[in-house]
């Protein structure tokens, strides 16, 4: 079953940036999902010491266009975030490959356009908002992406 159109269209999104960069880390869906990512052990290599997750911001909408009821559009801007996750401590060599994937997606994302259903997501920004540890323990690099779409109704 699809979930909401926008966050799937991102999900797959993210999965096409992950394939054209080369980066091996995997997508891990922790929105509200039985996922619950382990560091990698110590001694893995560092090509598989992280993965990537999504985080839906929120936003607002506004009413765009006037006069035609149930075909006006609105306007939706909001922001989503891309976490490049990795173990605490791993070391400088797991540290550049999780700046280089944001680096590599940062690029990918820039000016992005692509489909949600009948609707078009644009990308209007992406920005490093830096790193540092969560809750689990984790080294959690982030990538805000600000987007715009037009939804009808």
């Amino acid at each position: 079953m699809a979930g909401d159109t926008l966050r799937d269209a991102f999900r797959t999104r993210l999965a096409a940036h992950r394939t054209t960069a080369s980066i091996p880390w995997p997508i891990v869906d922790v929105l509200n999902t039985a996922e619950q990512p382990a560091p990698a052990a110590a001694n893995a290599a560092s090509t598989t010491q992280g993965h990537l997750e999504l985080d839906f911001s929120g936003g607002s909408e506004a009413q765009y266009t006037f006069g035609a009821p149930a075909s006006n559009l609105h306007r939706e801007q909001g922001q989503v975030t891309v976490r490049i996750v990795t173990r605490l401590r791993a070391g400088t060599t797991v540290r550049d490959y999780a700046e280089t994937y944001a680096a590599a997606l940062r690029n990918l994302f820039r000016m992005d356009r692509f489909a949600a259903g009948a609707r078009t997501i644009r990308i209007t920004a992406v920005a490093p908002m830096g790193g540092g540890f969560d809750e689990g323990g984790m080294w959690v690099e982030s990538l805000a992406l600000a987007y715009e779409t037009y939804n009808v109704g």
